[in-house]
């Protein structure tokens, strides 16, 4: 932060930084991340997971949802994603023998 200062010190968008990162070192302690064995700590997996699974279904050509509708495709999206699919039938298949 020193180097910022250092660099800008007059600069409103330096001050802006200076300022997130007060506000928010202490989720910034990587080193302590790293320790526990969390081995991602960037958003990029995230941001990824979030186009393949959720996007790529939503957004397709004139889908409209619900509320409700939504999260029942996105936690069918999830399922299929982690090739889970046979919890799924077996889920169905319970709740059929206790429908009859």
């Amino acid at each position: 932060m020193d180097k910022i200062r250092e660099l800008a010190p007059e600069s409103e968008v330096a001050h802006k930084i200076l300022q997130y990162y007060e506000a928010n070192k202490d989720r910034m302690d990587y080193a302590s991340y790293k320790q526990m064995g969390i081995g991602i700590i960037g958003s990029g997996a995230i941001e990824s997971a979030h186009r393949t699974v959720i996007q790529k279904r939503m957004k397709l050509s004139g889908q409209r949802w619900t509320k409700q509708g939504a999260q029942n495709m996105l936690n069918l999206r999830v399922v299929h994603m982690n090739n889970q699919w046979d919890k799924v039938i077996k889920l169905v298949k319970t709740e059929f023998k206790n429908v009859a």
